[in-house]
């Protein structure tokens, strides 16, 4: 997603949607009374004494209200409908109804009464989205591909095993995976998946050409091959592994958080004194506990305005539970605070 602009007070952002996940997340985000704008298209009405009759659609620009939206992802589009509220009267009456269909590379604005914080969470998410999961099932003969993102599965390719008559030689076709796997190589986790022993046998090449690319590869246990093997994966085990992705993250943060504060180096705890450092300038991270959320939006706001990042950390793991223990606010510093 493409921020062009964001206005807090006036409650507008205009935007680029990029993909299909992009308009999921518009989905999610737009609301009933949200004012949308955009270049649609408007059949005229032709009237000729008593008779009317529709003309040719012509390229408005119009802002509705929205009320209803309609989310279609096998035609990569989000359709919003909505009474008008500002556009050329002369061509579409005020408070009739449109619906403005949204496609990737649409230029729009919204704009709220209020944005809250997981509206502008969920922005910041779509502006810096990975797709969470790339998929291989594989057997000896076949391997399916598909990545899952946040609006669901994609399926991307498959991948046969060419079989000489009278020997079988595997590299070509681990190969082949490997190279399609390496392209693809910017997803949170890949799963290498299956129902024998062929998911081991690709890991170690893998391991033979990319020992970065190998560590980043979660191998499970499937029944079933191609779509239903990968329906198998999404269903099973991708909520555990995008769960240990995220802790693994969030860990690491309250790791270096604890180990500057034992250290009494570039790091505060506590709502009093990590309010100070954020408002001087010194902070750099903000964590804050997902339970104490509600209560600091303030202060998450004025990070971000003095261009601090701002990291939420749930307490379903150990360091998560200690920081929440620790006050669940606290700060990496840029500089300590004199």
């Amino acid at each position: 997603m493409k921020i062009l602009r964001k206005d807090r007070k006036e409650g507008i952002v205009r935007l680029v949607p990029e993909t299909l996940d992009d308009l999921w997340h518009l989905d999610n985000i737009l609301g009933p009374g949200d004012l949308l704008t955009a270049k649609t298209y408007r059949k005229q009405v032709i009237r000729s004494g008593s008779e009317t009759k529709e003309g040719d659609r012509i390229p408005v620009v119009l802002t509705i209200e929205v009320e209803k939206k309609d989310f279609h992802r096998d035609t990569h589009s989000l359709r919003v409908t909505g009474k008008v509220t500002a556009g050329p009267e002369d061509k579409v009456p005020l408070s009739s109804y449109h619906t403005i269909s949204i496609e990737p590379r649409l230029m729009l604005t919204v704009q709220k009464k209020e944005w809250n914080r997981a509206q502008l969470e969920r922005l910041k998410r779509s502006r810096n989205l990975k797709p969470l999961l790339l998929i291989c099932v594989l057997d000896r003969d076949q391997a399916d591909i598909a990545e899952l993102k946040e609006s669901g599965i994609e399926y991307l390719a498959t991948i046969n095993s060419e079989k000489i008559m009278g020997r079988e030689n595997q590299e070509p076709y681990w190969h082949q995976i490997f190279t399609y796997l390496q392209r693809k190589n910017e997803h949170q986790a890949i799963v290498v998946a299956g129902p024998g022993f062929e998911r081991e046998n690709l890991l170690e090449f893998i391991k033979s050409k990319d020992q970065e690319l190998s560590r980043r590869i979660v191998l499970e246990h499937t029944n079933s091959t191609g779509r239903a093997g990968i329906n198998e994966v999404v269903k099973s085990s991708a909520n555990r592994i995008l769960r240990d992705t995220r802790i693994s993250r969030e860990a690491s943060f309250v790791d270096r958080l604890l180990g500057e504060i034992e250290k009494e180096g570039k790091a505060t705890y506590g709502q009093k004194e990590t309010e100070e450092a954020v408002k001087s300038g010194a902070a750099e991270t903000l964590l804050i506990s997902e339970e104490r959320i509600r209560g600091l939006e303030s202060l998450a706001r004025t990070a971000e305005r003095t261009g601090a990042s701002v990291v939420i950390i749930s307490s379903d793991h150990e360091l998560g539970e200690r920081f929440l223990h620790l006050g669940g606010v606290g700060a990496l510093l840029r500089f300590k605070p004199s």
